[in-house]
């Protein structure tokens, strides 16, 4: 058996913010409304996450997106510095951007691997994955450069090909293969709101995963958990966990075992 830990949608954000002028305050603003803009208190939960996470035990802790709140650098610093506070060693450690983190800049997070993530890279870069007893992890960006009032996604159809040759391949025919990604697959039921917010072009990751029974997501972006099965009366193989920024339980444990991700407990915020 392998435990795998998941956080999502952690939303950092930097300790002077404050001092944002002009459409950077804005778009901050804009982001943040509904929600504390308080950099140390989203630092401490981020942290009081992924140090729960590495209490867990788990094998491999998986970071599935929505890391900063748009992505400025300082926020990637933020992130690095926390995940050092943490004590998670980086192999242990699979990262991914959600469509916060390429707000500012669409290069903004292949830029962190290569500076204050880049103890990262080996298992978060794009091709990367990382291979343990029972599952092969698999990091897939679905971040892509849009207008602050959009927060769709999508998967470049040649990760999907390649997740696809993974996930058939016999090498790892006795694996969970688990795609670690920010947007859930599949379509919203209103087509205006998947335009906004969905991943878009999903139909080749639906296929997919109907015909490949060893492959599974994890999933941040809806800030809740979620099990989901592909067909009527079927094993779940969608999952997705509460958003750090604002849930109540900030780590979901799996464990791997025999071909499947099962769900095993969420670990609740400190008090």
């Amino acid at each position: 058996m392998t435990r795998i830990a998941q956080v999502t949608d952690l939303h950092l954000l930097e300790d002077r913010h404050d001092s944002r002028s002009g459409m950077e305050l804005w778009r901050l603003r804009y982001l943040t409304f509904g929600r504390s803009p308080c950099a140390r208190r989203r630092r401490e939960r981020a942290l009081d996450a992924l140090v729960r996470a590495r209490m867990t035990d788990a094998d491999h802790v998986i970071v599935t997106g929505d890391l900063t709140e748009d992505g400025v650098s300082a926020q990637f610093e933020a992130l690095a510095e926390v995940l050092s506070e943490s004590k998670l060693s980086p192999e242990r450690v699979t990262l991914v951007p959600g469509n916060h983190d390429l707000y500012d800049d669409g290069r903004a997070f292949a830029r962190a691997l290569e500076g204050p993530l880049r103890a990262y890279a080996r298992t978060s870069r794009p091709g990367a994955m990382t291979e343990l007893r029972d599952v092969l992890i698999v990091p897939i960006s679905t971040a892509v450069p849009l207008p602050v009032t959009r927060s769709s996604g999508l998967i470049e159809q040649g990760a999907v090909e390649r997740l696809g040759r993974l996930a058939e391949d016999p090498h790892f025919a006795w694996k969970v293969v688990l795609s670690a990604q920010h947007h859930p697959p599949g379509k919203h039921a209103i087509a205006a709101w998947h335009w906004i917010d969905g991943l878009q072009a999903p139909e080749a990751m639906d296929a997919l995963l109907a015909r490949c029974e060893r492959l599974h997501v994890a999933h941040g972006h809806a800030h809740r958990s979620e099990n989901r099965s592909i067909r009527a009366g079927a094993s779940p193989r969608v999952f997705g966990a509460e958003a750090v920024v604002d849930g109540e339980t900030t780590v979901r444990l799996y464990r791997a075992t025999h071909g499947r991700l099962v769900p095993e407990t969420d670990v609740a915020l400190a008090a």
